[in-house]
């Protein structure tokens, strides 16, 4: 079962500069800042993509 949003580690807010705090929502195709609340599109390249980012390999 595929995660609703992943954490994008070691990257930063460009609004708030926070660190760790962004998160990709693949199916709405966002990227929010749980920080601040900054929002931005993005473009998901297949869910298969996206399920190779979680290195824990299973659910939360």
């Amino acid at each position: 079962m595929m995660r609703l949003a992943h954490i994008l580690d070691g990257l930063r807010c460009s609004c708030c500069g926070a660190l760790d705090v962004l998160w990709l929502d693949p199916v709405r195709g966002i990227v929010e800042c749980h920080e601040c609340g900054e929002k931005a599109a993005v473009m998901v390249d297949g869910l298969d993509r996206v399920d190779a980012l979680d290195r824990c390999g299973g659910d939360w």
